[in-house]
């Protein structure tokens, strides 16, 4: 019975073994180019590194400030998410700041456009419309001031908005299918239904009273971002009509249009979706990494893997014979256990990650160096070849763990006080301590026992005269 289980138990971890085998080299692959398999850090890749300043805080508690900041960091997670710029890293730096590292990305002034706009959304009221640039229009009160749309045309409207963002749920870009204007873009609007019913209330509010619109063709209703109008449409009765049904009527009726770009509908529709920023924000730093760099910083990073790998392959089977070999594939499959685990944890490679694998690299052949003089003490005592390694393994695993777990600590306390390239360290080393215990105590083991390396132990054995 005991044979048995101990069947089972070795078949179990050969099946383990081949499971992390066959699915790191699935994650992996096409293993080369390395971008296009592990996502790259600023330092490795280039990018765009932007410091934000948040403002109007100075009036704010302590308390206040880190609010208003995580919720900005978190708005702003969500629009470069949506966006598509992967791996950015967005972060505190001090009281007001912001830093946000943006790799790979390779136009800086479309990413300050979409990291510092506020979308500060309201749909106004329509005083007076201008028809040209040179219109001369002067607010009538206090309660309207003069916004200009994006060819720079003035139009007095109501301060205080109908409407604001907080009542979107959805913003989508759609291409026109009118014979006027067919393949335009414009932005669909969603309103959600507290905010529908909101606009519902402020279309009747809109009573086509304004003296300087021609009769029956109502009043204008200014949608602005940001302080500048990118549309004006007209409400007109039917839309009233409409309005007066329900809130539902009005959900999915209001659109965004103007002479967008692609890029440029894309970055207004994610800005409305992912919501407004508490505050304004102010780019005080902004540095463009190029791509040079990052690939020479790759060369010489993967480079020192290459070469302290190679020298340590051909070192263990020199030194240790046999047992080396045992080591070296302990290695190759810790490598694959590291490298698969960034691509499944979504983790960023970085400079300071690259000598975490290189310090891993010794770490693995270190745990099979402590278990391989134990197993020798052990053969020299007069055991057998599987005696030897069975109680090698077992007299080696306080030394191991002791050893382990103190660095995988400091591994997590690093990740966790950090900043980011100490993070991107902790985070090779952490999963390279993980993977050469399993590696050491299980892949090794399954080679030792079931293999018939044990046999080849390069000791002689002492005997008692």
């Amino acid at each position: 019975m005991a044979h048995s289980n101990m069947a089972r138990n070795d078949w179990l971890r050969f099946g383990t073994v081949l499971l992390v085998i066959v699915g790191s080299l699935a994650l992996l692959y096409p293993f080369w180019p390395l971008k296009d398999v592990i996502p790259l850090g600023l330092d490795l890749q280039g990018g765009v590194r932007l410091v934000l300043q948040a403002q109007d805080v100075s009036g704010m508690t302590a308390a206040q400030k880190q609010d208003t900041l995580d919720r900005v960091i978190t708005i702003l997670n969500n629009r470069v998410d949506q966006y598509g710029m992967a791996n950015a890293e967005i972060k505190r730096m001090g009281t007001d700041r912001i830093l946000v590292n943006l790799p790979g990305t390779k136009n800086p002034a479309q990413a300050r456009s979409l990291i510092g706009q506020t979308a500060m959304l309201g749909f106004h009221k329509v005083i007076e419309a201008g028809t040209s640039p040179n219109s001369d229009l002067v607010p009538s009160s206090s309660a309207q001031e003069v916004l200009y749309n994006r060819d720079h045309i003035p139009y007095v409207v109501e301060t205080k908005p109908l409407l604001t963002g907080a009542a979107l749920s959805d913003a989508r870009v759609r291409t026109s299918q009118s014979m006027q204007n067919a393949g335009a873009l414009y932005i669909a609007l969603t309103f959600n239904q507290k905010g529908a019913q909101k606009f519902v209330e402020a279309l009747r509010q809109l009573k086509g009273d304004n003296p300087n619109t021609p009769q029956n063709e109502g009043d204008l209703l200014a949608v602005v971002l940001d302080n500048v109008i990118y549309s004006a449409p007209r409400i007109t009765q039917s839309i009233k009509d409409a309005a007066a049904k329900g809130w539902r009527s009005v959900q999915n009726t209001t659109t965004i249009s103007g002479k967008f770009t692609k890029a440029e509908a894309m970055r207004i529709a994610i800005v409305l979706r992912a919501g407004a920023l508490p505050v304004a924000v102010k780019v005080v730093e902004e540095n463009t990494v190029g791509p040079t760099l990052g690939r020479d910083s790759i060369h010489r990073g993967m480079l020192t893997i290459v070469i302290g790998f190679i020298l340590i392959m051909l070192y263990m089977p020199l030194y240790y014979r046999m047992l080396g070999i045992v080591a070296d594939a302990a290695l190759v499959l810790n490598m694959l256990i590291l490298f698969s685990s960034l691509v499944i944890f979504h983790a960023t490679l970085t400079l300071p990650g690259i000598a975490g694998i290189i310090l891993t690299i010794g770490m693995t052949v270190d745990a099979n160096v402590i278990i391989f003089e134990r197993i020798k003490e052990e053969r020299r005592t007069g055991k057998s070849p599987l005696a030897s390694v069975r109680t090698g393994f077992e007299k080696s695993l306080s030394a191991l763990f002791d050893a382990n777990i103190t660095t995988l600590l400091t591994a997590l306390i690093l990740l966790l006080v950090g900043t980011g390239p100490v993070k991107g360290f902790a985070i090779t080393l952490g999963i390279g301590v993980t993977g050469s215990l399993y590696c050491a105590l299980i892949a090794s083991r399954l080679l030792l026992e079931k293999a018939g390396f044990a046999e080849h132990i390069p000791v002689r054995v002492v005997t008692e005269q």
